[in-house]
């Protein structure tokens, strides 16, 4: 038994000696309105994003990330009618990332994305009192990006990701009304 876990730990060392990295990232990506009305202003919070990810070689890495995002609307029209509308999204998932390998020796390589995550959404309408409803469930998002490696430790990235599938998030209509998708821009250190 000592044996096969020391030729399965030999076999994965060339895995596990590529480069690991966190990556912090900020920007416009949250849930949206698919058709919002003309009478509501809508204000997205920047969302906020921390992951882990670890290179298998030039062209594949997994990625682990928690995010977080909010987008509320109000009736700007109106001055009366101060209801306010707030959706949120808590996510914890993974990623896989194929990607073309660096560009030459410019430091650019160019990837796309397959999230799957945990979600916990929450819905908000303040109008005098409170109204809190709240699901979990899963989405599937997708996306594309670019990366510049500045030098052997640093790297940056900006990306724009949407969302194509959900499943048993019934108070969030992913399918008709709602959308999630949006650009953001991280700052990864690679280790």
């Amino acid at each position: 038994m000592t044996t096969f876990s020391a030729i399965c730990l030999l076999a994965c060392a060339p895995a596990l000696a590529a480069p690991s990295y966190i990556y912090g990232g900020i920007g416009l990506l949250g849930p949206k309105l698919k058709e919002k009305p003309e009478h509501l202003t809508e204000n997205l919070t920047p969302n906020l994003t921390l992951g882990f990810g670890h290179e298998f070689n030039d062209y594949i890495a997994l990625e682990t990330f928690i995010n977080y995002s909010a987008t509320d609307y109000t009736n700007e029209w109106n001055q009366l009618d101060n209801t306010k509308y707030e959706m949120s999204l808590s996510q914890l998932g993974f990623s896989i990332v194929p990607s073309t390998g660096e560009i030459g020796h410019s430091g650019i390589k160019l990837y796309t994305r397959l999230n799957a995550s945990m979600v916990i959404a929450e819905t908000k309408i303040t109008q005098g009192y409170t109204i809190k409803d709240s699901d979990s469930g899963f989405m599937f998002d997708a996306g594309v990006g670019i990366q510049w490696n500045m030098n052997k430790r640093f790297m940056i990235r900006g990306e724009y990701i949407t969302n194509f599938a959900a499943s048993s998030l019934e108070n969030f209509d992913f399918d008709n009304s709602m959308t999630y998708e949006g650009i953001q821009l991280a700052l990864g250190y690679r280790f």
